[in-house]
Formats: structure tokens, C-alpha cells, sequence
């Protein structure tokens, strides 16, 4: 039954973004979506992405008004995580799974904020929509590592800055390559995705918690889907990604699908 009920909350936690027009709530990059100005997927000054205006602290939910776009329901995790209450957390993590969900709360930040300093330069849609979906990564892994009270990297809000220094020399040359041209911002794009694909699924094969595991599987489903996305953007462009973590045959697999709304049961779906 727990198992069950936590694919339930993660898979809401996932689909928590929706289309839509009209008031955004508690945007999360201090602002509205859309047409903005300031900085709001960076620091929450100014107007947000949208045809509104939206206050806010770094990362943090903030008010905007008449955007287009992804949005979030207010304190949509706290919801989930009051759901969770009386099950997620209720099993042990391993000392290897405390530090895989600590490495991953940062992998996830660092996709989330490459993509925001590349749609701040290049201004192209699909870094704003899979930014935001990042921060929604971010947060699920965070409510399961609050379920366990274990903290977060003290750097998670503070954009561009790791605790991790692997990911810190990653961010730099990331960032750095993907300004060069749009063609390197897209594969910049899926280059990170091939990344936590990868160390998801070598986390998923350590962990014996079926809590972690569920957070895991979901998370793949995304990352699998920003790839496609990516993957897409290139072939617009008259390009193609090579991967370098994942095999070619795996990367293959994944183009085959149409996006996933919940995890495939393929069993040849693995590394």
C-alpha cells in the first residue's frame, strides 16, 4: 500500500505544472511567466517571466499575475508531504542513499540553474519550461530527504553555487559552452540530462529503500523526457547528440518513446 501511495504523490509532484492562462500563483522563480523583465528566474527582483509582476527571494514562491505558461499550486509540497505523513520516512536510509539523495538535490540544481542562465541568454522557451521543472525535481527529492530530516546542501538557494565542487567546475564549463551558440546551449541540454540519467540509475541499483527507489524512477521519467525535448531542439537545428554517459543504444530506446506520463515497465528500458 506505501509503495503505491508514494508513485501516487510523486507522479502529482511531477505533473504538479499545468498550462494555463491567467493568474499564476506562486511562480517559482520570484515572478510570473512569460513576457517580463528584471531578473526573476535568478534572483526574484523585478518582473517575473510574464505579463505581470512578481516579488520573491532567490527560489523561492512568489506572487505573479496574469502569466501564460507553468505554474505551480500554492504549497503544492507541503500538501504532499502532510498526504505523506504517516508513511514516507517511515523506512532507514543507508548512509549510500543519504549522500545519493544529497548528490541528486544538486545535480538536480545545477540542470535547473544552466537552464536558466541559458534562457536568460538565448530566450528560448524550452530552458524556461525545463527549469521550472527542475526546481519541481528539486523540491520532490527535498521532501524526501526532509522526511528523514537529513538537510539539504546549504547552497541549494543560492544560484550557481555548489556544496559539491565537481559540480561547481561543471556548472562553470557548462554555462560557458552553452552561451558560444544555441546549437551548444541544446547540447549543453542534453549532455546534463545524459548525466543524471546515468547517476540516477547507478543510485537506483545501490538503494534498497523502495521510497528512494519510487523518487528515482520518477525522476528518470523526467530526465528522459527533458532529453526528448533536447533532442528535438537539435534536430531543428540540423544537429544530433552523441551521448556520453548513457550507451547509444539506451539513447536510442528513449527517442523510440513518445513522452512518458508515468514511468515504462519495458524491462529493456534500463542501461
Amino acid at each position: 500500500m506505501k509503495k503505491i501511495l508514494l508513485a501516487l504523490v510523486i507522479t502529482v509532484v511531477f505533473a504538479a505544472t499545468l498550462s494555463a492562462n491567467g493568474t499564476s500563483e506562486n511562480s517559482i522563480y520570484g515572478g510570473g511567466y512569460g513576457q517580463g523583465s528584471g531578473q526573476g528566474l535568478r534572483d526574484g527582483s523585478g518582473a517575473g517571466r510574464g505579463n505581470g509582476t512578481g516579488q520573491g527571494q532567490g527560489y523561492g514562491r512568489a506572487q505573479g499575475t496574469a502569466g501564460t505558461g507553468y505554474i505551480y499550486r500554492e504549497n503544492f509540497v507541503e500538501e504532499l508531504a502532510a498526504v505523506y505523513q504517516a508513511e514516507l520516512g517511515s523506512g532507514v536510509l543507508s548512509k549510500t542513499e543519504t549522500e545519493g539523495l544529497i548528490l541528486m538535490v544538486e545535480e538536480e540544481k545545477l540542470a535547473r540553474d544552466v537552464y536558466a542562465e541559458l534562457y536568460e541568454k538565448w530566450q528560448i522557451p524550452v530552458f524556461m519550461n525545463i527549469a521550472d521543472s527542475e526546481q519541481q525535481h528539486m523540491d520532490a527529492v527535498k521532501l524526501v530527504l526532509d522526511a528523514y530530516n537529513v538537510d539539504a546542501p546549504a547552497k541549494t538557494m543560492i544560484a550557481g553555487k555548489f556544496e559539491n565542487s565537481e559540480l561547481q567546475t561543471y556548472y562553470d564549463k557548462l554555462v560557458s559552452e552553452g552561451k558560444a551558440s544555441i546549437e551548444a546551449a541544446m547540447n549543453v541540454g542534453a549532455t546534463i540530462e545524459d548525466l543524471d540519467i546515468a547517476d540516477l540509475q547507478k543510485l537506483l541499483d545501490k538503494t534498497e529503500n523502495e521510497e528512494v527507489a519510487i523518487l528515482y524512477q520518477n525522476l528518470m521519467k523526467g530526465s528522459r523526457n527533458h532529453m526528448r525535448s533536447f533532442a528535438a531542439q537539435l534536430d531543428r537545428y540540423g544537429e544530433s547528440y552523441t551521448p556520453v554517459y548513457i550507451s547509444g543504444g539506451y539513447y536510442d530506446k528513449i527517442l523510440k518513446y513518445n513522452r512518458e506520463i508515468a514511468p515504462i515497465s519495458d524491462p529493456d528500458y534500463s542501461i
